[in-house]
């Protein structure tokens, strides 16, 4: 675990995937991450996505919520209760950053913007994470992954000519605008250094697909030519950048250079499609993309996929066979030498055993051996937060009484 945000203080009224994916990789670098829910259900993810094991659905530990929430607090909370304004602004009184991902407006309409927060705490950078962006025509609008590759253009280049356009097999868009929330967030956290003013963040699932969609937007804006769905193969019509069948799965091979189509026709014992004028230049490949992959695919159907593997990347060709989800979760010894998967031990409340969690992308020279929180059970921390932002015994107990917590 990263120690660099220790000190530092995160609200987080998010809620699903691309918020709680933030304020996750923010608690993982040391960051108080308080986590603000509904009295009643708490975060959506809570009851998405059902856990093979009933207790812990009853618990609202769902995996789809485990896997996002990991090193939080959680504290309950009636936002529309008359007695919440005062709960909220004195936990932003003592906060560094607040993080929502409600539609466009939700905020401000409580009473909860950044003009009425950045009043109780100046210093406060606050971060809307939403669909479309906080102005524009479509703004006020619910999105979620899938609707935002729908009209950011994504799903037109993705599947096949046969296929029609598929969504990816994971959330995309969710997962990258987190990042780029946790990018933004950090470079704030640097500026106030520096100037000592807060800041307003306005971070748009949309304009990340558009940012993901660069290269593609690029090439048509230069080239006038609308992409087309291109299946496992290279953009650039390159055959040997595909993938083939092997003799028990699928390896992707991406022989993208000339000097890599000409390791791997050694590595096949087949150097005499270098000298075929069919196949000598990368034009004379793309022109006759069919008949190469053809005879590759013969090639590589003759012998299992990690044995592919394993001779492509002795060779030097860039190349990995098609892993499962549960190959890469228990057979992947990279991310194994890395510790990219981790775990934490649950609460008593939900039985013995570890939560498995996947940890920040980097490592640095100064991590420190600490283990993060679990992911919390609604409502666990709320007396402990609120009594660190003075709220006293007598006053937590009337809050609860009044239903507001």
């Amino acid at each position: 675990m990263h120690d660099t945000l220790d000190g530092i203080r995160i609200l987080d009224f998010t809620q699903v995937l691309a918020g709680p994916f933030c304020t996750q990789q923010l608690a993982l670098l040391g960051a108080d991450v308080v986590k603000v829910e509904n009295r009643i259900g708490g975060d959506q993810a809570r009851q998405t996505l059902p856990a093979t094991d009933p207790h812990l659905d009853a618990l609202g530990c769902s995996p789809l919520f485990l896997a996002v929430n990991t090193g939080k607090r959680s504290l309950t909370l009636d936002l529309k209760h008359g007695r919440a304004g005062d709960v909220v602004r004195r936990l932003a009184a003592s906060a560094d950053v607040l993080v929502e991902n409600f539609k466009a407006g939700t905020m401000d309409r409580m009473g909860f913007g950044y003009g009425a927060m950045s009043a109780v705490n100046p210093r406060l950078i606050y971060c809307s994470i939403s669909g479309y962006g906080q102005t524009g025509p479509r703004s006020p609008a619910a999105a979620y992954d899938a609707a935002i590759q729908a009209t950011s253009g994504m799903m037109s280049v993705t599947g096949t000519p046969e296929s029609g356009p598929v969504k990816t097999g994971y959330w995309t868009i969710d997962m990258a605008t987190a990042t780029q929330a946790c990018f933004a967030i950090a470079a704030s956290l640097y500026r106030r250094e520096r100037t000592g003013e807060g800041d307003y963040l306005d971070l748009s699932m949309l304009d990340t697909a558009a940012g993901i969609m660069a290269p593609n937007l690029a090439i048509y804006a230069t080239n006038g030519a609308a992409p087309s769905p291109s299946g496992n193969r290279s953009q650039t019509g390159n055959p040997v950048a595909d993938v083939f069948p092997a003799s028990d799965g699928h390896v992707m091979i991406a022989a993208a250079t000339q000097n890599q189509f000409l390791l791997l026709a050694k590595l096949l014992g087949r150097e005499d499609l270098t000298v075929d004028p069919r196949f000598v230049t990368l034009s004379d490949r793309i022109a006759n993309a069919e008949t190469l992959r053809a005879l590759l695919g013969d090639a590589f159907s003759r012998e299992r996929a990690a044995v592919w593997e394993e001779r492509l990347m002795d060779a030097g060709i860039p190349a990995a066979r098609v892993a499962t989800v549960p190959q890469v979760w228990h057979e992947n010894a990279q991310l194994a030498h890395r510790g990219t998967f981790r775990s934490v031990p649950r609460q008593r409340a939900v039985g013995e055993g570890d939560w498995p969690y996947v940890d920040v992308a980097f490592h640095g020279t100064r991590e420190v051996d600490r283990t993060p929180h679990p992911a919390p059970l609604l409502g666990e921390h709320t007396e402990e937060i609120l009594a660190e932002s003075e709220f006293s015994p007598t006053e937590i107990a009337e809050l609860r009484s009044l239903q507001v917590i």
